[in-house]
């Protein structure tokens, strides 16, 4: 049952709505669901149909060619959701096909890679027992013996390609990057690229010692290598090692202090400050720029705020938790979740909980205790906050402390990029309807896609994805605000 309001957002002057469908499937065709795949950008579907034993593939309504079978993991989509490609088998032989265009035949193919600006194609392909190959954009690279699966990756720029080989007899690892081939190695992890594109690292092991390699060259060597990340100016790498039974964290090809257990490393997004969690006698806590906080029970998740000047970290000691910013402990709870600064990186917000309640806390001040809360979510401006709660068996979207009106579901919040307007999907039962500061629209689905979001074009205009029974029925439905 919807429960009404008189609470609403803005004045109820009548919004505009558009549904413009996408092309389904012909008569007797049917979806094979867990295949639909829509662009980021919301404008692009495809997805795989069936009628008795022949497949294809539809892409913004055109059908391709029928198959024997396409793989569970098709279709792939590149990045800019303008084209379409899968794996497809007919008899014995498998294909890559590309925007409708089919490639040669190969015994198996792998997974598909795009690159991120969507110009290439990379997959490996099996050419017969002994011999595999990488297809870039239809040309055959060496694959030697075979490929470790995928370890097939392009720069963040588009413009380097490189993936994990093995040769003859005694598999010893190469990474081909480039075109060129590494050292041979007995274990190579896979390696990753700066955010510049510029800079490459991978771990590799010869004899009984790891080596991190950065650039091309050996850093020392360690019992163990764990996870490592360049910083997002891409100037700096940070790893951990293991020496004997006890763990250090490098950073710029220097050693930090020993400790019994580590974390991952985590920069600032300035890439001058990093922070990681340290375990010495059962104790956490935070390493932040080569200094040691006050010990924890437990510490979990941690942020930087978006100027880097601010750290801020859940923690637990005995039975409570807290909110520590900037090395000050804040006040204690029964939980304590993820910190969430604002934009102007001015106000910090997480949810806690009281007892059996949930709450929001924005800067220290709390706010109304509910079932459950989700995480603020703070405008773009950083002037308002927005959160779902859960009252009862209904929902409700609070904003700067106002209570909207209650559905059994809430889902998908989002500001306006002015920050004037708040959107939602409200839903009841198995109907459902975008709702914008509180006024719900008129138009009900049957659905909206999972794992899609509302999207704001502009501060006037909303759109999402839904679906209407039977069917069913994709379409992409507009909102413009008066």
């Amino acid at each position: 049952m919807l429960l009404a309001s008189p609470f609403l957002f803005a004045a109820e002057a009548q919004m505009r709505e558009g549904i413009v469908p996408f092309a389904g499937p012909p008569k007797e065709w049917v979806i094979y669901q867990a295949s639909v795949r829509f662009s980021a950008d919301q404008k692009h579907l495809a997805y795989i149909c069936r009628l008795e034993k022949k497949f294809a593939v539809i892409f913004d309504g055109q059908m391709s060619a029928t198959y024997d079978g396409i793989s569970q993991d098709s279709p792939f989509l590149t990045p800019d959701g303008a084209h379409v490609a899968y794996r497809a088998f007919k008899g014995d032989k498998w294909y890559v096909v590309r925007d409708g265009k089919e490639g040669a035949a190969y015994q198996a193919t792998s997974a598909l890679f795009f690159s991120p600006d969507s110009k290439h194609l990379a997959y490996i392909a099996q050419k017969n027992k002994q011999e595999f190959v990488v297809v870039v954009d239809g040309t055959e690279k060496p694959g030697y013996s075979g490929v470790v699966k995928d370890s097939v990756l392009y720069s963040p720029d588009s413009a380097r390609l490189g993936y994990i080989t093995f040769k003859d007899k005694d598999k010893k690892l190469f990474l081909l990057l480039d075109g060129k081939l590494s050292p041979p190695y007995e274990e190579l992890s896979r390696f990753i690229f700066s955010p510049d594109s510029k800079r490459y690292a991978y771990m590799a092991k010869r004899g009984n010692k790891w080596f991190m390699v950065v650039d091309g060259k050996e850093e020392g060597s360690s019992d163990m290598i764990g996870v490592y990340a360049f910083s997002p100016d891409s100037k700096r790498l940070a790893y951990t090692v293991k020496e004997g039974d006890t763990l250090r964290m490098v950073v710029d090809g220097k050693k930090g202090p020993a400790y019994d257990q580590m974390s991952n490393a985590a920069f600032s997004p300035d890439s001058r400050r990093i922070a990681y969690m340290a375990i010495t006698d059962k104790l956490f806590s935070i390493i932040l720029d080569g200094n040691k906080e006050r010990s924890f029970d437990e510490i979990r998740f941690l942020n930087f705020s978006p100027d880097s000047k601010h750290c801020a970290y859940s923690a637990r000691d005995g039975k409570k938790q807290f909110m520590v910013l900037d090395g000050k402990v804040g006040e204690s709870y029964d939980s304590v979740d993820i910190p969430v600064f604002s934009a102007d990186s001015q106000h910090l917000g997480f949810r806690a909980q009281k007892g059996e309640q949930w709450l929001v806390v924005v800067d220290k001040k709390e706010g109304k205790a509910f079932n459950n809360v989700s995480l603020p979510l703070f405008s773009p401006d950083a002037k308002h906050s927005a959160y779902l709660a859960q009252k009862g068996g209904t929902w409700i979207a609070v904003r700067d402390g106002e209570e909207g009106p209650a559905y059994g579901q809430l889902i998908s919040p989002v500001w306006s990029p002015d920050s004037a307007h708040l959107a939602y999907i409200g839903g009841v039962s198995n109907t459902w309807w975008v709702l914008v500061d509180g006024q719900q629209a008129k138009t009900r689905f049957s659905s909206f896609v999972e794992g899609s979001l509302l999207i704001f074009d502009d501060p006037k205009h909303v759109r999402g994805l839904a679906m209407r029974f039977p069917g069913p029925e994709f379409v992409r439905y507009n909102l413009t605000l008066p």
